[in-house]
C-alpha cells in the first residue's frame, strides 16, 4: 500500500524498533496540530487510520479535507463514537484530550494501547533527541538549544509542544541531525518507550492541577521523561530544587546539573561568573551544548544573539507613552512573576483565563507591590481572582480582551508598562495562547491607530 502526498513522499513503514506499521489499525483522538500531524504520518506509513474529534470548527473541516486524499478511512468531527475505538488496535491521543474524555475510558476498558504523538514520532525518528520539559521556559530553552547546535555547524530542528508537532518534521531529520523537542506533562503521560539522549527538566511550579491530582502527580508525569533512558543517556536537572536531587537517585541515566555545581563532574562545573551571568535556563542550555561537544564560546554566542520568542515578553508598541508587552505564553502564576521581575517601572497587569485550579496566593501577594498601578482581570478565573485582592490596588474585571486593553490603557500613565501576562490557559476565550497574543497585538495596534487619528485632527 503506497500513499503519496503531493508534498511528501511515502515513508518506510518499519520503525526504529524494527516493527512494521503496514495496515495497522490506528485511531487518532484529537484533530489539533499534533493530531493532524500524527494522522498524516500514520497514513504515509501505510496504516489504516480513523480520526475522531469532539469539537467542530472550520479549521477541523479543513483538516479532514487534508486527510481524506491521504487515505484516512474516517474523520469524524463534532463528537466521539465508540466504534472507532472498538475498531482500532492502537490509539494516538492529543495532549488536549483529558483522561476523563470518552475515548480514554473506552480504550482502557478494552486494554487498547494508548500513546501520545511524541511517542509515535519517536518510533520513526532516526536522529538523537534532546527533550525539554518543565513548568516555565521550555520553548525558550528548546529554541536556544537548536540555535546553539546550528551555530556549531550541525543540523537541528526545534519541535514539539512549542507549536511544531514532532511528527511533522520526521522528514527533516537524519542520523546526523539533532531533534530538540519540547514535551508537556500531558504528552509524557502517554509515553512508554520515548528515550531522549539528553532530557532536561528545567523547573516545577504549580500547574495543570485541573488534570493532575496534585503536585506529586505532576512531578511524576514530568519524570517520565527519563524512564526509558539508559546509562549512556543524560538527565540535566536544576540542582537548586531538592525534589530533583531526590529524583536523580532513582534515575538510570547520568546527571548533569545547573543552578548548583555540587554534584557536577569537573568537566561540567559552571564557573561562578557563569552562574551569575546566566539564569538557570541559560545554564541548562550551556550544559546541553557541552554534552553535545559544543565549545562554550559558541554556546555563549548563540545565547547572546537570542532575541526572544513571539508572545514571550514581546514588546508590542508604545501608545501615549505607555509601553504594551505581550506575554501571552504565560499560563502559570510563576511565569507572570518572572515577567514582573523583568519589567521595570510602574506596571498595569492584564491576567486571567482558564482556571486550572492553581494556587494564586503567592502571585497575589506580589501584585500588591506599590509599582503595580492596576490589575485587569479577564476570563473564567476572574471571579475567583477578584476577592483575593484588597483595596490597596485598583482592580477591574473585563468580559472581553478588547475591554481589558482599553481599561489597562486608561490606568497606565506615561512611562508605565501594560503587561499582558495572563498566568492562565487560553482555552476559555481563545483557540490557543498564540491566538490570544495575536488578538492582543491587534488591539494595541488599534489603540495606536486611534491615537494617530486623534493627533491628525488636533
Amino acid at each position: 500500500m503506497t500513499i503519496v502526498d503531493a508534498g511528501k513522499p511515502p515513508l518506510e513503514s518499519t520503525d526504529v524498533l524494527g516493527r512494521s506499521w503496514q495496515d495497522r489499525r490506528v485511531a487518532v483522538v484529537g484533530l489539533g496540530r499534533s493530531g493532524l500531524a500524527a494522522a498524516e504520518l500514520l497514513c504515509r506509513m501505510g496504516c489504516r487510520v480513523r480520526v475522531t474529534e469532539q469539537r467542530d470548527a472550520p479549521e477541523l473541516r479543513a483538516a479532514r479535507e487534508r486527510l481524506e486524499p491521504l487515505g484516512a478511512e474516517a474523520v469524524e468531527i463534532g463528537g466521539h463514537s465508540e466504534e472507532i475505538i472498538e475498531w482500532a488496535e492502537l490509539m494516538v491521543i492529543s495532549p488536549g484530550v483529558p483522561e476523563s474524555s470518552g475515548p480514554v475510558p473506552w480504550a482502557l476498558r478494552r486494554g487498547l494501547p494508548i500513546i501520545s504523538e511524541i511517542e509515535l514520532a519517536f518510533y520513526f525518528c532516526r536522529a538523537p533527541i534532546v527533550a525539554v520539559t518543565g513548568t516555565n521556559g521550555k520553548s525558550t530553552a528548546v529554541t536556544l538549544i537548536a540555535q546553539v547546535v546550528q551555530a556549531s555547524g550541525r543540523h537541528a530542528v526545534a519541535c514539539g509542544n512549542l507549536g511544531i508537532p514532532f511528527s511533522s518534521v520526521i522528514d527533516q531529520l537524519t542520523p546526523e541531525s539533532i531533534a530538540v523537542v519540547e514535551v508537556s506533562s500531558f504528552q509524557l503521560l502517554w509515553c512508554d518507550r520515548f528515550r531522549p539522549a539528553i532530557g532536561i527538566l528545567l523547573n516545577l511550579g504549580t500547574n495543570h492541577l485541573d488534570r493532575h491530582q496534585d503536585e506529586a502527580a505532576y512531578l511524576t508525569a514530568k519524570a517520565r521523561l527519563f524512564q526509558s533512558q539508559t546509562p549512556d543517556d543524560w538527565a540535566v536537572l536544576n540542582g537548586l530544587d531538592e525534589r530533583f536531587v531526590t529524583l536523580s537517585r532513582q534515575l538510570t541515566s547520568r546527571c548533569a546539573w545547573f543552578g548548583d555545581n555540587r554534584s557536577n563532574p569537573p568537566a561540567l562545573r559552571l564557573a561562578p561568573q557563569t552562574q551569575r551571568a546566566l539564569p538557570p535556563g541559560g545554564q541548562a542550555v550551556l550544559q546541553v551544548g557541552r554534552l553535545l561537544g559544543i565549545a562554550d564560546p559558541l554556546s555563549w554566542q548563540a545565547i547572546r544573539a537570542f532575541r526572544g520568542l513571539e508572545h514571550r515578553l514581546e514588546p508590542v508598541a508604545a501608545v501615549r507613552g505607555v509601553q504594551f508587552v505581550n506575554d501571552s505564553k504565560s499560563t502559570t502564576p510563576d511565569s507572570l512573576l518572572f515577567a514582573l521581575a523583568q519589567t521595570r517601572g510602574n506596571v498595569v497587569v492584564i491576567l486571567g483565563g482558564r482556571d486550572k485550579g492553581m494556587d494564586f496566593g503567592p502571585l497575589v501577594a506580589q501584585l500588591h507591590d506599590e509599582r503595580v498601578r492596576g490589575i485587569v482581570l479577564i476570563g473564567e478565573s476572574r471571579t475567583r481572582l477578584r476577592p483575593l485582592f484588597n483595596g490597596s490596588t485598583i482592580v477591574r474585571a473585563s468580559a472581553t480582551l478588547e475591554a481589558a486593553v482599553r481599561t489597562a490603557a486608561s490606568l497606565g500613565e506615561p512611562g508605565a508598562t501594560v503587561l499582558f501576562s495572563p498566568a492562565c490557559a487560553s482555552f476559555d476565550m481563545f483557540r490557543d495562547f498564540e491566538d490570544r497574543g495575536r488578538q492582543f497585538k491587534a488591539l494595541v495596534a488599534g489603540l495606536q491607530d486611534a491615537g494617530r487619528r486623534t493627533q491628525d485632527t488636533a
